[in-house]
């Protein structure tokens, strides 16, 4: 699905509006880079794909019950990911 950042270039919408369709956008790119990544380590498992140090992350993130690094920095505007404070905390 592509979608594109919701602009209201004549100011007309309701501010509670804008803040929705934004929030709209940003799930779906979370919804997005969820779905890319564990395709990619689908294929990987399958052994259609080579393994990358991204997959290797996601893959001990998701043995550890965690978010991987990288997923957590798509969620950033969208809600406050408890185990991306744990990252920042151990770097």
């Amino acid at each position: 699905m592509k979608v594109s950042l919701p602009s209201d270039k004549t100011g007309s919408d309701p501010p509670i509006k804008s803040f929705i369709l934004l929030e709209r956008y940003n799930a779906i790119k979370l919804v997005q880079s969820v779905h890319a990544s564990l395709a990619a380590l689908s294929k990987v498992i399958r052994g259609t794909q080579l393994l990358t140090k991204e997959v290797q992350d996601l893959a001990a993130a998701l043995l550890n019950q965690e978010v991987s690094a990288n997923l957590c920095s798509s969620c950033i505007n969208i809600f406050i990911c408890l185990s991306c404070e744990k990252l920042s905390q151990q770097m």
